[in-house]
This record gives C-alpha cells, structure tokens and sequence, in this order.
C-alpha cells in the first residue's frame, strides 16, 4: 500500500471527478482504456446501475457503472474505491481493478468501475445449479468463506450492510464477497425508505422495530457488524436449504407484512439432516436481539469445529462401514 497522502475528498461531484482523475496520474488507481474491452456483455441489473461481462486481452472483467452521477453518487463511489484499495488482498474479497470510462476526454465522463469476473456468479446463481452436488462438507466449507470474508472487513472497521446472496459471488468454487454496501449506502442519502424491503429477510430485525416505533418520522436504525451475523445468520440457512428464505410461502420478500413477522420471530425451519451444531449457531446469528448474536470471530471458530466434528464423524462411518463388509466377508 502506498503511504503517499491521497487527495482530500469534498462533497461535489466534480471535486470528486477531479480526485478519481488525480487518483489515475497519481498511479492510485489503474485506469483502463475502454476501447480495450470486448465482447462486452450485461449480466445484472439494479436501481443504480448496470453490471456487464466483458473480456480484457486474456481475461474476463465485471463493468459496473451507474445511472446517475450526482453528488452523493459520486461520493459514495469514491469510498467504495477506498474500500476496495483497502481489502484489495483477501482472497475472499472480490478485487478492485481499477476505472474506465467511455468518454475520458469529456467533463462529464462517467467513471466505471472495473472488478474481478466470477465465472460461478452469485451465490444464489451458484446453488440452483450446484446444490444437488454438494456434500455437507461442501456447504460447511462455503460458509466458512463467507464468515472469514466478513472478518477482512470487520478487521478493518468496515460494516458490509448489505449481505445477501446477490452480493456474495462464486469463483471457481471460492466465495467472493462484493459491493461493500454501496447501493445501500446512496439508497439511505437519498432517504429511500420504501427501497429497504427489496432483500428484506436478510436484513436485521431491528430496523423494522425502528421504523415501526416511528412510523410517521421514519428513522434508520444504524446497521453495524451485528447486523451482518444477522444476515449471516440466513445465509447459512441458505446454504443447507439450496433456496431463498420463505420462497415457498405466500409472502412477498419485498412486503412488509413479512418484515413485521420476522421481527415478531418468524424465521424458516430447520432443514433435515442439518448438523444440529451448526442448526444452533446460525440460529444464534439470526437472534433479534443483536447483543446475543455472536461476534463474527465466535463464527469462524465454531464453524471450524463443526467441521473438524464432521470429517470425523464421516471418518467414523467410513470405517464402520468398512467393518461391516468385513465381518458380513468373515461369514
């Protein structure tokens, strides 16, 4: 990491063009040519923005660009550079390649973002088509990606906000946690309340206490590290279920009927044949008491003994299986 002083940051959008500009001579940010994209293709689409495949001499790439390049846009987006320069290390971090643009000799260029390609997609793409192959052993390892990816960014001080299974891509069978809650992030500047409900089973119980408790001056409850083991906390149920939460019920996942069930402790069944060690710590996690969640450090170290309790509990069967076949030989 550089130790040069990066230039200051202030609230207009094009003081904030002008710092992504400098960032570029300055070699703090890698700048790619547009014209050296091919093949350029769209694979998502939100409130924001476009995402699109392209590839980049012998690589893939993601473009993310934006709708709008106003202020706080642009703001936010200049964090997320930071962010991303920040975590650019972490193998479960999805890497920050640098900016483009189409239109770099304009004054009102709009700046894209360049970011790894992740060939499996998202993770709810991924388990659709890969979760009838996958073993429990699988699924325990995926989950232990996402908690140590979660841990780079509360290492380094930085709330996700927005976990769920569109922000947490799959590359070559290892999870990629992307956009640090960018879109949530310009979602609540603009105060665009009735957006919150979009995902609204994985986020924390505690904003909707608080929106019903002020139901005619809404107030945002400030979403912190508990709130992403909440949304961990679905993610694993996620992960031993192969589907979205509740997708077979009579709600709609952007209604806030099921928000105020949810906050009242409606959360989905346990699926069979789930490891009750790991049944009871995404439980945990999905408490709508954030101070008896636990710490993202407590997952990791007990998803790493429910797994080590896994491989020799198969180990056991293994050989016991073994013995059966020699004794039924012995006959």
């Amino acid at each position: 990491m550089s130790n040069k002083i990066e230039p200051e940051v202030i609230d207009n959008s094009n003081e904030m063009i002008n710092w992504i500009d400098e960032a570029i001579t300055k070699n703090y940010l890698k700048y790619y040519e547009y014209n050296h994209f091919y093949n350029i293709q769209e694979i998502g689409f939100g409130r924001f923005g476009k995402v699109y495949r392209a590839n980049y001499r012998n690589s893939c790439k993601v473009l993310k660009n934006f709708f709008n390049f106003d202020n706080v846009t642009v703001k936010e987006i200049v964090n997320e550079l930071k962010l991303h320069r920040q975590m650019k290390s972490y193998e479960n971090i999805i890497h920050f390649c640098g900016v483009t643009t189409k239109n770099r000799n304009d004054n009102s260029k709009k700046y894209q973002l360049v970011m790894e390609y992740a060939d499996d997609g998202t993770l709810r793409n991924y388990l659709k088509e890969h979760f009838d192959k996958l073993t429990w052993n699988d699924k325990l390892n995926l989950a232990l990606q996402l908690a140590r990816a979660v841990l780079c960014l509360h290492d380094e001080g930085i709330t996700h906000r927005d976990l769920n299974p569109n922000n947490v891509l799959v590359h070559q069978g290892i999870i990629k946690l992307s956009d640090f809650g960018l879109s949530k992030r310009i979602e609540e500047s603009f105060n665009l309340q009735s957006k919150l409900f979009d995902m609204v089973v994985y986020v924390d119980p505690k904003v909707f206490d608080q929106i019903r408790y002020n139901y005619y001056q809404l107030q945002t409850y400030s979403l912190n590290k508990k709130s992403d083991i909440y949304s961990i906390g679905i993610l694993l149920w996620e992960l031993s279920s192969g589907r979205p939460p509740f997708c077979n019920e009579l709600f709609n996942t952007s209604d806030l009927d099921l928000a105020l069930e949810i906050l009242q402790g409606l959360r989905e069944k346990p699926i069979p044949n789930t490891p009750e060690d790991y049944l009871k710590l995404y439980t945990e996690c999905w408490d709508n008491e954030p101070d008896n969640r636990p710490t993202i450090n407590e997952v990791i170290t007990k998803l790493n003994i429910i797994i080590s309790n896994q491989l020799l509990s198969e180990h056991q069967i293994r050989n016991d299986n073994k013995n059966e076949k020699v004794k039924e030989c012995d006959k």
